[in-house]
């Protein structure tokens, strides 16, 4: 794995309790280091979930009543300490390994591909518009390969 170092993201992980594969802290720290943008000192959020907690967030936010691989709030706002939040990430593990799975995708490469998404999307990227989904798709495969990870885009 490429060694980030970035002092200007701080990364806080919350775990549920899940029997399923969780990569460590250091990955994922790792690999939201690797995608963020190093525009200020920012805090971002991880919460790895059970399937029907995401189910519920789904449904609340938008409109989806299905568990889904992650789930990005962009916050991009300052306390009143000056810390800024870039926002919060939802991830379940099972979807994930399912997907995994599904995909013949390594495992890890999954993961790494699920976290460098969705801190693209807490700092502006989208795939709603070709032009935009083409923008974002090109920056994940960027940084992925820094990663020694393959496309993440193409099936084995």
């Amino acid at each position: 794995m490429k060694n980030v170092k970035n002092n200007l993201l701080s990364v806080k992980i919350i775990k549920d309790k899940i029997d399923v594969y969780m990569p460590s802290d250091y990955k994922i720290k790792k690999w939201s280091q690797l995608a963020f943008k190093n525009i200020q000192k920012s805090i971002v959020n991880i919460k790895l979930a059970h399937s029907k907690e995401i189910m519920k967030l789904n449904k609340k936010y938008f409109n989806k009543n299905k568990s889904c691989n992650v789930l990005s709030f962009p916050n991009n706002s300052h306390l009143d300490s000056g810390e800024y939040i870039l926002g919060d990430i939802i991830v379940c593990p099972d979807v994930v390994k399912n997907e995994s799975d599904l995909y013949n995708k390594d495992i890890d490469s999954r993961w790494a591909h699920m976290i460098i998404h969705s801190m693209l999307h807490i700092q502006g990227y989208t795939h709603e518009v070709k032009k935009d989904k083409d923008l974002m798709e090109a920056r994940e495969r960027e940084l992925m390969n820094l990663l020694g990870y393959p496309d993440p885009y193409y099936a084995k």
